[in-house]
């Protein structure tokens, strides 16, 4: 019982830091897949004297992806029973041409002050309209979102690590006397502190298949396919054995660094 008490005091913070470095994967992916929804909703309005082609456009704006010219029969439509041909012919011929451009990344807002700026200095455009409120706003939401589970993520790590190189400190102290006397028999500090190594990477292993099965089943719940519909994303943001191999390196890694830096610590006490 002991034993299994130790364990779980190591296995606890663990968990808690493999739970923060897959909630922070499956946001990642959600944000990038909403940037691509907002992205292909996304478009800056170009108004031209002359006709323009994208290869002018890219020479200045190298994440410009399309260029679309906007039909004005809408609008011309709507003009044309309040005058006579002879004005609505003249109208016509001054009427300037409207582009949509699309991007193929999500700018950022300094990156789309620049954007607009560089198209202004265009010859033959006139005017460019980047709903920059709109788009920032959406920006902002997502870098806000962003930046709260890096550090939620961050703030947990490190919290969970100092609390596994503390226990694995204690399962050190343990087992000193049988350390010490490996020691005198000539035994490398590797297989001094093999028990260590060997707990320490097995309490990886079963954190990382209890974390996995958990996200594995929250994504088959009704919460999770609300979440998926409020952001707009799909399932892809779920990819569980990729994951299941970031999580088995991240919590393996982190306790063989532990373990080193406990019997440091040890070492210099």
């Amino acid at each position: 019982m002991n034993s299994i008490k130790q364990h779980f005091f190591l296995i606890l913070p663990l968990l808690a830091l493999l739970f923060s470095l897959e909630s922070f994967l499956l946001i990642s992916r959600a944000i990038i897949s909403k940037e691509d929804k907002l992205l292909q909703n996304y478009s800056i309005v170009i108004a031209s004297k002359k006709k323009l082609s994208l290869e002018i456009i890219q020479q200045n704006i190298p994440e410009a992806s399309s260029l679309e010219l906007i039909d004005p029969s809408f609008i011309l439509d709507k003009i044309r029973s309040n005058m006579n041909n002879e004005d609505f012919e003249n109208i016509k011929k001054e009427l300037s041409l409207y582009y949509t451009l699309k991007l193929d990344s999500f700018p950022n807002q300094r990156r789309l002050n620049i954007i607009e700026s560089t198209l202004n200095k265009i010859p033959n455009i006139i005017k460019t309209e980047s709903f920059a409120k709109t788009h920032n706003q959406a920006y902002r939401l997502l870098f806000l979102v962003k930046l709260s589970i890096q550090t939620f993520a961050i703030i947990l790590a490190a919290l969970s690590v100092l609390l596994m190189i503390d226990q694995i400190r204690i399962w050190h102290f343990e087992h000193s006397k049988r350390m010490q006397i490996m020691n005198y028999l000539g035994a490398s500090l590797w297989m001094r502190n093999s028990f260590l190594l060997k707990s320490a990477i097995n309490d990886a292993v079963i954190a990382t298949i209890v974390v996995s099965v958990g996200f594995l089943y929250f994504s088959t719940t009704a919460a999770a396919r609300e979440m998926m519909e409020a952001l707009e994303v799909s399932g892809e943001v779920f990819s569980f054995l990729r994951d299941f191999g970031i999580l088995l390196v991240a919590s393996i890694g982190t306790c063989l660094f532990c373990v080193f830096a406990a019997i440091s610590l040890q070492r210099t006490v």
